[in-house]
């Protein structure tokens, strides 16, 4: 979003000492939730769906825990994938797929975003294990 509407001529630690800066990370960064953030990124950028759908279920998943006193009581718990995220299994589902997403954005988007580096078809899909999850070693 920043190297979008600031583009990259200036880094971000000389942009922080411009007012417009300070208001746009505020205003939009801080303030925004989630999905609008990725509304807006995916208006400018091909985001595979696995990417998205991970997105979305790790807000809904975020939102579960953080507006429940004990998550854990809850009738329906925290989830992942189907999986209980408070047991193990489900719990390392859950971190395998946060590495993969991680993996995803950093090797995407570290150096600047496809289009100022020209698409890199390999790295415009995660690969999926069998049960579905996004392949974290890939």
């Amino acid at each position: 979003m920043c190297w979008h509407l600031f583009g990259k001529k200036r880094g971000f630690p000389e942009l922080w000492k411009t007012r417009r800066f300070q208001v746009f990370n505020y205003q939009l960064l801080e303030k925004t939730y989630l999905v609008q953030k990725l509304d807006f990124v995916k208006a400018i950028h091909d985001i595979p769906k696995p990417v998205v759908s991970d997105l979305m279920a790790l807000n809904d998943l975020r939102n579960a825990v953080a507006h429940s006193f004990f998550p854990e009581n809850r009738r329906r718990k925290p989830e992942w994938k189907d999986e209980n995220v408070f047991e193990k299994e489900g719990f390392v589902h859950f971190k395998e797929d946060m590495i993969a997403l991680k993996k995803f954005f950093f090797k995407r988007f570290f150096r600047g975003s496809p289009e100022d580096l020209g698409a890199n078809p390999e790295v415009s899909s995660p690969p999926l294990t069998t049960t579905g999850h996004i392949d974290p070693v890939a």
